[in-house]
């Protein structure tokens, strides 16, 4: 769980007793009681001995008095009794990462400032007395089954800093009074049913450092200008929500933002030469939107850039030759768009790049030979994938005719072949460079890919002997030579 760890606060500032007040003795030993399987993690708690409490595992007292209670992870099932509630002095709650089934409900503890019920089947609602809970600072509820509105009762909780709704069945509309929580860093309502409109009042809560609030959730609308006050904001997950309309320019006012997700979408029009300013940024997906124009300039200040994902838009025009200054990047997909022109050969200065796809575009050229010195490469694609297989043509006439027109089309046309300085990439597993046009011999060279899996250079203009080398791929898993222009037999080595 993200936030403050109290447990090791309190482990590290309180007096340990030997001897527990009766009553928090008999509160988990009912607790213990609705559990199942609580052996062999629980064998601790001897129902016999109550000056053992503290030692009991997951326990933690100070003053005689048990603070903490941390059942993370014992693979526990059954229910939880209202009876917790019981511990009065608790600070820290964890039954996160169990299997406990039914209704809950905590109130009643004052000093409680961290509660952690994420990862279990708790159903029903979150409709709670938080007053009683006055000083909570971080809530996770993350992963249940819990089906209701969201929670109204949290805006009493003037000290709440993380709050995590997500991966349940919460659904109707995110409250606009949700606005109100401005002492949070951290909210994530994702993985939800919720719809409407994302409310501007949220745009109110300056304190946040991530928000997530897409997965499963569809809303009305798009992205709500008023985000741009989010000034402290380093996350922001928006992605697959059903949002549309642009992306607003005021975001460009996140300065410390280093991830912004926003893929699978319907978002459209430009992107926003603003994001330019983001000069923290890392991680930038805008994959799977309706996103027309070119790839601004101003992106070229992006240098901490390490992924960048903007597959399957509209978008045009050529790549930027400035790729090669962003010296961080280790992911760069931009395939199905309509970028023409050719692959920048600097892009080869990019060293520390593990995958790229360029594939499904309108690119001409050469393969730039300074791709060779992309030793860390793992995958590599800059040809044509084949979607037939989703469509599941019913005739082998419709299977031909769209092999022809997809061809036609969209085919990445390459002149000259296989650059030899692709068997530096000794760390490469993928290489797809089906369908473009590519002419020459296949290189003796690639035989020392050893980690090569999958080698796609089916529908070119290859010629020439299958070199014997290839033989060297003894991790290889799939490889399509078919289509092309190659003479001799199948080396020997194939063996291998």
């Amino acid at each position: 769980m993200e936030g403050t760890n109290f447990a090791s606060a309190i482990s590290s500032s309180v007096f340990v007793s030997a001897f527990s007040p009766v009553n928090d003795f008999h509160v988990l030993v009912s607790l213990k009681q609705g559990f199942l399987s609580p052996e062999p993690a629980l064998t601790s708690w001897n129902s016999s001995n109550p000056s053992s409490v503290c030692s009991w595992a997951g326990v933690l007292c100070s003053q005689d008095r048990v603070v903490s209670l941390d059942l993370t992870d014992l693979d526990l099932g059954g229910s939880v009794s209202a009876q917790v509630s019981r511990l009065d002095m608790l600070i820290y709650l964890s039954l996160a990462g169990n299997n406990f089934r039914g209704g809950i409900e905590i109130a009643n503890l004052s000093s409680l400032q961290s509660l952690n019920i994420s990862h279990n089947q708790f159903t029903g609602g979150l409709d709670w007395n938080y007053s009683s809970l006055s000083n909570l600072q971080v809530f996770d509820a993350y992963d249940n089954n819990f089906t209701a509105l969201l929670p109204l009762g949290v805006l009493t909780l003037e000290k709440l800093k993380y709050l995590h709704l997500g991966g349940n069945y919460f659904y109707g509309k995110i409250p606009k009074s949700y606005g109100k929580l401005v002492g949070l860093e951290y909210i994530s309502l994702e993985t939800n049913d919720l719809r409407g409109k994302i409310p501007g009042e949220l745009g109110n809560l300056t304190n946040l450092r991530k928000i997530r609030l897409g997965y499963c959730n569809v809303f009305e609308g798009g992205i709500p200008k008023e985000f741009g006050k989010l000034v402290n904001l380093v996350v922001m997950d928006l992605a697959s929500c059903g949002l549309d309309g642009p992306i607003p320019h005021e975001l460009g006012n996140l300065k410390l933002l280093d991830s912004l997700y926003l893929f699978d979408n319907l978002l459209s029009g430009l992107i926003p030469k603003q994001l330019g300013n983001l000069t923290n940024l890392m991680n930038l997906d805008l994959s799977e939107n309706i996103l027309t124009g070119e790839i601004p300039y101003s992106f070229i200040n992006l240098k901490q850039l390490k992924l960048l994902q903007l597959f399957k838009n509209k978008m045009h025009g050529s790549i930027l030759d400035r790729v090669a200054d962003w010296p961080n990047l280790e992911i760069l997909q931009l395939w199905a768009n309509n970028f023409t022109g050719v692959i920048p050969r600097n892009l080869g200065q990019n060293k520390k790049l593990l995958l790229l796809d360029l594939s499904f575009n309108k690119l001409t050229g050469r393969i730039p030979v300074e791709l060779g010195n992309l030793t860390k490469l793992r995958k590599i694609y800059l040809g044509n994938y084949n979607y037939l297989a989703e469509g599941r043509p019913n005739e082998f006439g419709d299977l031909v005719n769209s092999v022809y027109k997809y061809n036609l089309l969209s085919r990445n046309i390459y002149k000259g072949g296989i650059p030899k300085e692709f068997g530096n990439l000794v760390n490469l597993e993928y290489i797809d460079l089906a369908n473009c046009g590519l002419d020459g011999s296949i290189p003796r060279e690639l035989g020392n890919l050893k980690l090569l899996k999958v080698l796609l250079l089916d529908h070119n203009l290859l010629s020439g002997w299958i070199p014997k080398l290839l033989g060297n791929l003894t991790n290889l898993v799939r490889l399509d030579l078919s289509n092309n222009a190659l003479i001799g037999e199948l080396p020997y080595s194939f063996m291998n």
